[in-house]
């Protein structure tokens, strides 16, 4: 959030700004620090004492890929599962814990990866239970050697859920009354555990080839294309998908359905598809026009190609949010999605154009660079917010996103200037805890903090941030330090390309000290980022100076509290020239003398 100053003669005694209102949008993470009890075992399980005790997983052991077999069967709403998945054991253990919710677990085998081909038994794993923590802990009969792979494979079924997560059913009527059943998944952020046993943790990123039996009157669709179909006896299809690239557990997806379809390909070869139940298949023609459009975009604009060969966008007709990031199959409310030009409001449009434009720009922010732990799903949802706003302004500038976006800031001003709001960042351990972690604080402010400094740095210098931070961390974890880091290392004003005119903000934002530490954008970012809040700024003229005071703005008060000051990034122009100055507010007051 920034402030806009301009000076004038000297006739001007006082006025007072909140940041970044009209001019320049505003508004808050912090590094989350996992709190851990003791490193005793202490809860009980199966009458015996279950390993661990501490809500994340521990990481003696990682997932290499998940081969996953599911049959959803619509008429008894069941499924049954079959999974192997390749583990590597960083530390010697005779435990494999991972997370499980709901499921019925009825066999767990030890395989030594290079035996899979043989008729070797496995060894039988004890299944061990800790419904709290929705983990459980697989017994090996000896110590699993550090630097080994194996491969786990383990049945289970359950009923298909009747919420909106996990593996659940969803029903819709056709127009002739006639109830149907489709089977689909929505696991952010904690409930892949509730389909398949797994290590579901935003970390543990791993491969996945799933593969969905089906009748024939069904179709199925999962995160990658299919690439075969077996016929089987009873009548049922096998639809076997391709290797999924290295993914969080939350982004995995499968439907079983009876949907129809449109379909495109982009300029650079990915085949986009829009699925709706075969009633509403008449509105998925804008969304397809929209989503070609702003995939085509986002790969121009982030420098890195769409990483999948192909993207489904899917209307659910039971969806509890806006839409699902899943990578190359993400589900929508079906008013989200669906759009008919007879019948639909222009802020339909605007509506099914932005969510469009903020799940695609999650293929990227999220999908190929994922937050480390979700204390930091700002880096996730608050850019996906922000980038609703660069994609359709330039894509549909008729739909005059500008003025939504500006709503979206003055809504997070709103509920930050309440006592009750929270750092965009909190401390989230329990699967409640990081779900409260999705809420305007982390969506909207988090965006307007974005458009903060990107109107600070500039477009260029912002963008080419973005580009660095992503193509760095691509299939990997981040936090926001990391950003902090790939902002400060924008190139230089030498460096080929870069226009003179973006020099000195370039200049700025490359400050290190020679140890490597982040100087000016870790510490003003971190003064948003670590605390809850917005700041007021009042502006005093003093002369050919300003004096300029900050305090904690809250709702009908202002509030004179010295626990809460920010480095506020200024601009300004003066009456002597329309060139925009910047500034950093780094004290809770102090003079200024403008540039002239």
């Amino acid at each position: 959030m920034h402030a806009f100053a301009m000076a004038s003669h000297c006739r001007i005694c006082s006025l007072v700004l909140v940041l970044q209102l009209l001019h320049i949008y505003s508004l808050g993470i912090c590094g989350f620090k996992h709190q851990t009890g003791k490193d005793n075992v202490t809860s009980p399980t199966n009458g015996k004492l279950f390993p661990w005790n501490k809500m994340r997983l521990p990481d003696m052991v990682v997932p290499i890929q998940y081969d996953l077999c599911v049959h959803p069967n619509l008429t008894t709403v069941h499924f049954t599962g079959l999974e192997r998945i390749e583990i590597f054991v960083r530390e010697n253990t005779r435990f494999i814990i991972l997370h499980s919710k709901g499921l019925e677990i009825t066999s767990a085998v030890l395989l030594p990866k290079d035996d899979l081909g043989s008729s070797k038994p496995g060894k039988q794993l004890q299944v061990l239970e800790h419904p709290a923590h929705e983990q459980i802990a697989l017994q090996a009969p000896e110590v699993l050697t550090a630097g080994q792979r194996f491969l786990v494979v383990i049945e289970f079924h359950a009923r298909l859920a009747d919420g909106f997560d996990g593996f659940y059913k969803s029903t819709y009527k056709t127009r002739d009354g006639e109830t149907r059943i489709i089977a689909t998944t929505d696991f952010e952020p904690t409930s892949a555990r509730m389909a398949f046993p797994c290590f579901d943790e935003p970390s543990f990123k791993a491969n996945f080839a799933i593969t969905i039996r089906r009748e024939r009157k069904h179709i199925a669709l999962s995160n990658m294309p299919k690439i075969k179909t077996i016929e089987l006896e009873g009548g049922l299809l096998e639809d076997h998908f391709d290797v999924t690239v290295k993914m969080s557990t939350y982004l995995v997806a499968y439907i079983v359905c009876d949907f129809k379809s449109v379909q495109a390909t982009t300029s650079s070869g990915i085949k986009v598809s829009i699925y709706a139940s075969p009633d509403k298949w008449s509105q998925t023609h804008y969304a397809l026009e929209a989503a070609v459009k702003l995939l085509e975009f986002y790969e121009k604009y982030f420098d890195i190609s769409f990483p999948l060969p192909k993207l489904d966008l899917v209307a659910i007709p039971d969806f509890q949010s806006g839409a699902m990031e899943n990578w190359g199959l993400i589900t929508y409310r079906e008013t989200s999605l669906l759009y008919d030009p007879k019948t639909s409001s222009a802020f339909d449009k605007l509506w099914v154009t932005k969510v469009i434009g903020h799940e695609l720009a999650h293929q990227w922010f999220g999908n190929l660079v994922t937050m480390e732990w979700w204390n930091d799903i700002w880096l996730n949802e608050g850019f996906a917010r922000f980038m609703e706003l660069v994609s359709v302004s330039a894509t549909y500038s008729e739909l005059q996103i500008e003025d939504y976006f500006l709503n979206v800031c003055f809504g997070a001003i709103a509920r930050d200037s309440l006592n009750s709001s929270h750092p965009i960042s909190n401390p989230a351990e329990t699967p409640t805890q990081i779900k409260e972690m999705f809420d305007t604080v982390s969506y909207d402010k988090g965006a307007c903090i974005l458009k903060m400094l990107q109107d600070f740095l500039s477009e260029a210098v912002f963008q080419k941030g973005i580009i660095h931070y992503l193509k760095k961390y691509s299939y990997r974890n981040a936090k926001n330090n990391d950003l902090w880091n790939s902002m400060a290392n924008c190139p230089t004003p030498a460096e080929k390309g870069l226009r003179r005119d973006f020099g000195p903000i370039c200049l700025w934002s490359f400050q290190f000290s020679r140890t490597g530490k982040l100087t000016e954008i870790e510490e003003m970012m971190n003064t948003w980022t670590f605390q809850k809040g917005i700041p007021l700024v009042l502006v005093k003229f003093e002369g050919n100076t300003l004096r300029l005071r900050q305090e904690l703005f809250l709702y009908c008060i202002f509030s004179l509290s010295p626990r809460y000051f920010w480095h506020i990034p200024l601009t300004y122009i003066t009456s002597s020239s329309n060139t925009v100055h910047r500034h950093i507010l780094k004290t809770k007051t102090g003079p200024f003398k403008p540039v002239s």
